[in-house]
């Protein structure tokens, strides 16, 4: 997972250019796609039910999963091919890459987020972006690009917020369909020894040689675990050995959060997970570091982001995921993980894919009210179906897939 950035905060308003937008769709499917991203092909299904089921003047938000560095490429072409114009909200962070990053996005009518703060410009650009129904908000409400494209990461509820709201600002025979999107990458030749030799570079990054005679799902638990131990030492905490590696994650995340919170002065409620109780230690901090008034702490508050930083890294291995599958996609995404933790960077594509898109069957966000929810009720229950109905998506697109990626490695390296 690559660091959050606390730089200040700058919106950046969309500046939709239907020419340049058009310019840039149409270098995004010829070029970026397929010789940058290395997305050879894309398949995209339910598009004639999800025409079948719009009406006139029908609100549109797309919600999918967020499992690649290459998702929004992705969704951008999938969009086009279903005569949807997508606006996306995106962190600000990526606008501050570059100024072509931002002279990009911006063209699209994408628009920035403070996702860590209290952000009224972004919500009221949201609000009525929806409100107008002029294009399809999209926004990827894990938050992060986790690198498991097998597995849904819990949704932030932010999204669902919206879409209630505008139900409420919209009048009734106007609907506002969220439409959960499903999102599978897999590579299509054989990637194993490109693989193999990542593998050997990070043994060799942790003081190690690689022994190719044990199977890679045995060398990412090896490696993983020493770099993890390592990180830990270095930070002076230490703890005993676990069989069950869920077990090892679990306390390895909590050794480093429960002093954090103490520093923060944080008392998490029993009903908090682990992400919930980090993503609100992160809010805070992101709070100090970009506040002006505040400078004298922001040396401690460097600290405590790099100490946050962590426990999402170490949160973000599910212990199972590999295993309960040992998939040459899912391999693959735990090598490329593993690496962008241990580097800070992402790696270029390891190999030719395929991008699999599925529009799931829209949810008319009306509906949640009607119900008689309250709107907090009605906000949970819309971020939950949007989270189950992406989920079973990945697991219909991951069913019918037969590319290379889906075979299973459950043979030694060499």
């Amino acid at each position: 997972m690559l660091d959050f950035s606390d730089l200040p905060y700058r919106y950046f308003p969309p500046r939709h250019s239907p020419l340049i937008a058009c310019v840039i769709r149409w270098y995004n499917r010829l070029r970026h796609l397929p010789r940058v991203l290395r997305v050879m092909s894309i398949q995209v299904s339910g598009i004639e039910a999800l025409a079948a089921q719009r009406r006139r003047g029908d609100r549109l938000m797309l919600l999918p999963n967020h499992p690649t560095h290459t998702d929004a490429a992705i969704m951008l072409e999938a969009a086009n091919r279903a005569s949807i114009k997508p606006q996306f909200m995106a962190a600000y962070d990526l606008f501050l890459r570059s100024r072509r990053s931002a002279f990009v996005m911006q063209s699209l009518g994408s628009f920035s987020v403070d996702r860590e703060g209290s952000d009224q410009r972004a919500m009221k650009q949201a609000m009525g972006s929806l409100t107008r129904g002029r294009r399809a908000l999209t926004i990827f409400p894990e938050g992060n690009v986790y690198l498991e494209n097998d597995r849904v990461t819990p949704f932030h509820d932010g999204a669902a917020f919206l879409a209630i709201r505008t139900v409420k600002a919209i009048s009734s025979p106007q609907r506002v369909l969220v439409v959960p999107i499903a999102i599978k990458a897999t590579y299509v030749t054989d990637i194993r020894p490109a693989l193999t030799r990542l593998l050997n570079r990070i043994a060799q990054t942790l003081g190690g040689d690689l022994d190719k005679a044990i199977s890679p799902l045995v060398a990412l638990r090896k490696l993983g675990e020493i770099a993890l131990r390592r990180n830990l030492k270095n930070r002076g905490i230490a703890f005993g050995n676990h069989d069950d590696l869920p077990a090892l994650i679990k306390h390895a995340a909590e050794c480093v959060l429960e002093p954090l919170e103490v520093k923060l002065e944080l008392a998490p409620r029993s009903s908090d997970s682990l992400m919930d109780r980090v993503r609100g230690a992160r809010r805070l901090i992101h709070e100090v570091r970009t506040d002006p008034q505040r400078v004298a702490d922001h040396a401690s508050a460097a600290t405590w982001a790099d100490e946050a930083m962590l426990v999402l890294r170490i949160l973000s291995y599910s212990g199972r995921y590999v295993a309960e599958s040992p998939t040459i996609d899912r391999i693959a995404e735990t090598v490329e993980k593993l690496s962008e933790d241990l580097h800070r960077q992402s790696l270029p594509p390891i190999g030719p894919r395929r991008a699999l898109v599925h529009l799931c069957t829209p949810l008319v966000a009306n509906e949640y009210l009607r119900k008689g929810h309250r709107t907090r009720d009605a906000v949970r229950t819309l971020t939950s179906d949007c989270e189950s109905a992406v989920q079973h998506g990945i697991d219909q697109l991951n069913h019918s897939n037969t590319a290379f990626g889906s075979k299973l490695w459950d043979t030694a390296l060499a």
